[in-house]
């Protein structure tokens, strides 16, 4: 409901005070979504290789 209510369609509809967040909710989900199938290809790529400990590392620390 919140990615739904964060989209264009509902411009001036939202509550200002929620305006903001719901739309940036909206474009964070669009970026996985986006961006989500070349991260994984990357990593992929660095399966058995050192460079994917740290990835994984760094990864597990932005969480």
């Amino acid at each position: 409901m919140a990615y739904v209510y964060g989209g264009p369609s509902f411009d001036g509809q939202r509550p200002a005070a929620l305006d903001r967040s719901l739309r940036e909710f909206r474009r964070s989900v669009d970026a996985i979504e986006r961006d989500g199938p070349r991260v994984v290809a990357a990593v992929d790529r660095l399966r058995g290789q050192y460079e994917l400990e740290k990835v994984l590392r760094a990864l597990n620390r932005s969480l």
